[in-house]
């Protein structure tokens, strides 16, 4: 039997399914939310209150809180491995990281490394709803990173050990916002690699 979806639930408790248009938009402010707020904690009813909505529209277009999250999170490892497949295309490694880090400081993107770095904390406690979104994160840069350090005439292999510098430095940005310091940790990275 396949598996049942929520809106499969909708349609058959209350006669009908939700209205894409309305779900999009939603989400769309879930994301602003969690990427302004962060993702520890996360309650619907702030959430809903913040958002002028009711918790039972947010159960009625997604389900569960759990749900929405992981809704949410897809949305943002969406976009976030759109503009790194984007990235990835940089002619060199020193550029793709060059790239990557400067993409990733931006306010905006910054955001992203806050919710980034509060789901990392979160997989030990709630794996199912944290580890795809952390792993998907880390797949898409690490695809980048393998992709241009072949092309550098690395080993692929770095790629990993790369991965983790580039994320283990982003998350110090995140606690402690001394970019200085955290360009110059990049910067040094690079020249280790080289």
């Amino acid at each position: 039997m396949p598996e049942s979806t929520p809106d499969d639930w909708m349609e058959r408790e209350l006669g009908r399914r939700p209205d894409p248009n309305r779900r999009e938009a939603l989400l769309h402010a879930v994301v602003e939310y969690l990427l302004e707020q962060g993702i520890h904690q996360t309650s619907l009813r702030p959430l809903a209150a913040a958002l002028d909505t009711s918790t039972y529209t947010f159960v009625y277009h997604f389900g569960s809180k759990e749900d929405l999250v992981v809704s949410a999170l897809g949305a943002i490892s969406d976009r976030h491995g759109r503009a790194i497949r984007q990235l990835g295309q940089q002619p060199t490694f020193d550029e793709l990281v060059h790239g990557y880090w400067r993409w990733s400081v931006e306010v905006d993107r910054l955001r992203t490394a806050r919710v980034a770095t509060d789901a990392r904390s979160l997989v030990r406690t709630q794996p199912d709803l944290y580890r795809p979104f952390v792993e998907a994160l880390r797949s898409d840069l690490t695809a980048a990173v393998r992709s241009a350090l072949g092309r550098a005439g690395h080993a692929s292999a770095d790629a990993e050990m790369v991965v983790a510098a580039l994320t283990g430095t982003l998350q110090e940005l995140v606690a402690l916002g001394d970019s200085a310091s955290a360009s110059a940790t990049v910067e040094r990275l690079l020249v280790l690699v080289d």
